[in-house]
């Protein structure tokens, strides 16, 4: 294999259009001994086919389209070129070895579909260090991969190192000179991927097993769980026209133990040796003409570590992007970078938590999230970045500007803040709260670091440590900052500073960090908010364009700006909460009037179960017949204004097999009566409205529990929408006007027949 290409292209005649392209599909090629064999895929049926695979009692002999006479092997899959709208579904507890590469392209608002059927583990596939990529997609377009495991793990040579290599779990990636469009990834686990580590610079004298320094753009940090790139036919002789992947988003997924990373994004630039330069993955300046990056690239909801691996180097690596999105994610126990973005424009980082971050396979830094070289109109902002060795680096070589804003920063051990970015880089950091225990430094830059122009305002810096380290230069301007603690050396230049105790509610902070199974611990934070009596209220400067709400969601501002990452709510500060846990009512029928609930059997009957437990009730609405409307709904005489939560436990005790079927779980109404937030159970769907439009957000299982979330914002016309602690919608408007929460509507009516169990209903308001 050439030293210029690690990752062969399939092999193809004269490239014909690109419609025609992708109609014809991709050729298979495997490499035998010295010679090629290529095998042309066969087409499948009519659009929008489902197939069925079986490891276990499959046959390749078999149809494939149901699940009685389902396919068995990968090979009968990569050998089909399937079509907009396809479905192939792989048995839940079935395993296999080596690679799932399906043939063909989706379509918009038809992509072809990997998911999993039946019950029991996702369907597993085990590259085993066979393959370069254990999921590939090659020159396609339009795929959704959902609910399905994935490693590839090479076999130990008893040499720490020596079975890295060039390794991927699922690949996306091309070298057609196309836009390649429309790839979600969603729900899969994918861990134990032996990739090899190749650093960019170095020196080759630390080379190790597995380990190399100084192999260039190209050949460097291309290995990991799940990788987004692209390549050229010939790096000798490259088109002119770059691939560039639009469209993808990685969600709700679980990435283990990977290396290099957990999440790559590339673009390829020509820098291997024998290649001619592109230009398109490196970037000269802010308007490098040359560089062509991929674009809208989403990477939220997922769970990312590298806790049991000593080769995982950076847990998100986001280069070569314009339009990202980085949110919501657990970046748990990586090496060199948590988040990283490298020559990349218009990225957005929030409500990410991020911790342990630790120096590994020879990485020089151990950082929480990481704005890197040749990155512009970068956004960091409400995460929250705990006890790694730098909390957040600023390190924008060459030039790059960047706004890090209401972020909570604590008990990393180095810097909270390093500044270390070159002369024509600019960052504006300003409300944040950081609490510093764990090192001497506050926000510390040195030498050329110093060059850079840095805005600090509105912070609050506090450190139990004295004489923790503030880094001055002539082009750092510290403005309005609360300085908490121990004795801090104040910068002289700060002439409005603020010395004084920020009266946090609860510091340290004493909360768990956040896992697979909770996402990002965001609320533990809530602990370094501040008293109302705290010097920080309505002490700080106004600033701009400041994204319109604090780290907790509270708008902007309340009066005059607080300093630190909270701004205090308007009105009271006492939050108003009703709950309903109905384990202390006796079971049978729910008389109207109880607890304040106002309840409707018409049309069935609305009765107290002991579901899941004589010790843990909850309600049963039952609906029969097509007569008034069956309901349990609170009314507030006073509507709930400000940032309100509704959460509920919901289940449907039986699958939907025909008719209507809609159970509002729940609605939420203003005074009017207008339904402005609707959520409902439907024909095995749950669905909400965002506006005005219906959106499916997920599917139920019978008999499972699933905890739903609203919160809503009243001052900003918005709500999000969570499912078992995973955001579904995320500022989304209302569907009517809501001025204030008036009502909490659990409902049915007109035919839709069924039940609907709810529990723990609780509403939270802050004003």
């Amino acid at each position: 294999m050439s030293p210029l290409s690690p990752d062969p292209a399939p092999v193809s005649g004269p490239p014909p259009s690109r419609r025609r392209r992708l109609a014809l599909g991709v050729a298979a090629a495997t490499v035998a001994g010295a010679g090629l064999l290529v095998s042309v895929a066969a087409p499948a049926q009519a659009a929008n086919t489902t197939y069925y695979v079986d490891a276990a009692a499959g046959a390749d002999s078999n149809s494939g389209l149901d699940q009685s006479h389902p396919w068995k092997s990968l090979g009968k899959i990569n050998a089909t070129t399937f079509g907009a709208g396809d479905r192939i579904l792989l048995k839940a507890g079935s395993t296999w070895t080596g690679q799932l590469w399906p043939k063909g392209s989706g379509a918009a608002g038809a992509p072809i579909v990997v998911d999993s059927y039946g019950t029991g583990n996702k369907p597993r596939i085990n590259g085993a260090g066979t393959v370069a990529d254990t999921v590939r997609l090659f020159n396609q377009e339009y795929w959704t991969i959902r609910n399905i495991e994935v490693t590839n793990t090479a076999p130990s040579t008893g040499t720490a190192g020596g079975n890295l290599g060039d390794f991927r779990g699922i690949h996306i990636s091309g070298d057609n000179s196309q836009t390649l469009d429309g790839f979600l990834v969603d729900a899969v686990n994918v861990h134990d991927v032996t990739g090899r580590v190749n650093w960019i610079g170095g020196d080759t004298a630390d080379n190790k097993p597995g380990i190399s320094f100084q192999t260039g753009w190209d050949s460097s940090k291309r290995t990991g769980g799940i990788v987004i790139d692209s390549w050229v036919p010939n790096p000798a002789a490259p088109p002119s026209t770059p691939t560039i992947i639009n469209d993808a988003v990685v969600q709700n997924s679980t990435i283990a133990n990977t290396s290099f990373a957990g999440i790559v994004v590339k673009q390829y630039t020509g820098s291997n040796a024998g290649a001619v330069a592109t230009g398109w993955g490196t970037r000269a300046n802010a308007g490098d003409t040359k560089f062509r990056p991929h674009t809208n690239i989403v990477l939220r909801n997922n769970y990312i570590t590298q806790a049991g691996t000593a080769y995982g180097c950076n847990g998100i690596y986001m280069t070569d992007v314009r339009g990202g999105t980085i949110e919501r994610n657990v970046v748990d126990r990586t090496g060199t970078s948590g988040i990283e973005t490298y020559f990349a424009d218009n990225v957005t980082i929030q409500y990410n938590e991020v911790f342990g971050t630790t120096q590994k396979a020879g990485g020089a830094d151990h950082n929480g999230i990481d704005t890197d070289k040749g990155t512009t109109a970068q956004v960091v902002q409400y995460n929250y970045v705990h006890n790694n060795g730098d909390g957040i680096l600023l390190c924008q070589f060459a030039f790059g500007n960047v706004v890090v804003r209401y972020n909570v920063i604590t008990s990393n051990t180095r810097y909270q803040i390093y500044l270390h970015s070159d002369k024509a880089a600019t960052a504006q950091i300003y409300n944040n709260t950081i609490y510093n225990d764990a090192s001497s430094n506050l926000i510390y830059g040195y030498g050329d670091g110093l060059t850079a122009t840095y805005a600090i305002t509105n912070n609050i810096l506090y450190s139990t440590r004295a004489n923790a380290a503030l880094s001055t230069s002539g082009t750092i301007t510290y403005n309005r900052n609360l300085y908490g603690g121990a004795t801090l050396p104040v910068p002289s230049g700060d002439t409005r500073a603020i010395v004084a105790d920020p009266r946090f509610v609860s510091a340290p902070i004493n909360a768990p960090s956040g896992t697979a199974s909770t996402g990002p611990a965001l609320a533990a934070a809530l602990e370094l908010q501040v008293a109302a009596n705290s010097p920080a209220v309505n002490a700080g400067v106004s600033i701009g364009g400041n994204g319109g709400r604090d780290y907790a969601g509270n708008p902007l501002y309340n009066g005059a700006p607080d300093i630190g990452a909270f701004e205090q709510p308007g009105g009271t500060t006492t939050p108003v909460t009703t709950r309903h846990t109905f384990d202390a009512l006796p079971t049978g029928p729910l008389a109207n009037g109880t607890e304040g609930l106002a309840v409707s059997t018409a049309g069935g009957s609305v009765a107290v179960v002991d579901v899941p437990s004589a010790t843990d009730k909850s309600v049963r609405l039952t609906r029969t017949t097509n007569s008034g409307s069956t309901s349990v709904s609170q009314t507030f005489g006073q509507p709930l204004t400000g940032l309100v939560t509704v959460e509920t436990n919901v289940m449907r005790e039986s699958a939907y097999v025909s008719g209507s079927d809609f159970f509002a779980i729940p609605y939420i109404r203003n005074a009017s009566g207008q339904n402005a937030v609707s959520v409902a159970m439907t024909k095995n769907t749950i669905v909400a409205y965002s506006g005005t439009t219906q959106v499916t957000v997920g599917s139920y299982t019978p008999g499972r529990w699933y905890a739903v979330r609203v919160v809503i914002s009243t001052a900003t016309g918005t709500f999000d929408l969570y499912i078992d602690g995973v955001l579904k919608l995320d500022n989304s408007t209302f569907r009517n006007p809501l001025p204030g929460v008036a009502q909490i509507d659990y409902y049915a009516n007109s035919s839709n027949y069924g039940s609907v169990v709810v529990d723990d209903i609780t509403v939270t308001a802050t004003a």
